[in-house]
């Protein structure tokens, strides 16, 4: 409960912010100029979805990325569920209508100048129980609790220390 009520806050404080995405996009990452967290470009690296654990799983991709110094780094990493949270209201504030799939958040991303942004659910590092994780859902904008062993998407940042 104590967690659904830091997003609701998350939420709450994003969309009343002033502040709105200012992306710097190079070749392969986005730079978010009021976060500093550099963001991949492509919202979909591994080509298909993931479990946490397990064959083909999060770790071992995110392993891999940084072993091969993705885009000159090797500190790559699953994003918060805060730092999701913020993210998502990033593409609300810029107008959302449940009714207006353009107005969804995976479509405002991909209008900002991001690729492979599918309207499905992002993980999120953040734990919820022994079994379940935190993940975004790029339709609705909700971050809730799903079970760690179906697949999802991944988009990785890097930055701040995973706060």
């Amino acid at each position: 409960m104590k967690k659904l009520l830091l997003v609701v806050v998350a939420l709450f404080l994003t969309a009343c912010s002033t502040t709105k995405p200012n992306f710097v996009f190079n070749d392969q990452t986005a730079v978010d100029q009021n976060t500093g967290l550099v963001w991949v470009r492509n919202a979909d690296m591994p080509g298909h979805q993931l479990i946490w654990r397990g064959d083909d799983n999060v770790y071992e991709f995110v392993k891999h990325l940084n072993a091969d110094n993705f885009a000159g780094y090797a500190d790559w990493r699953v994003p918060t569920m805060l730092e999701f949270t913020t993210m998502i209201g990033y593409a609300t504030s810029l107008g959302y209508d449940k009714k207006d799939m353009k107005t969804w958040p995976f479509k405002r991303f991909l209008s900002l100048g991001f690729t492979n942004v599918h309207d499905y659910e992002y993980w999120t590092a953040t734990r919820e129980s022994p079994t379940e994780m935190w993940t975004a859902d790029l339709i609705s904008g909700r971050v809730a609790p799903r079970p760690e062993n179906r697949p999802y998407y991944l988009w990785l940042v890097r930055g701040n220390g995973g706060r």
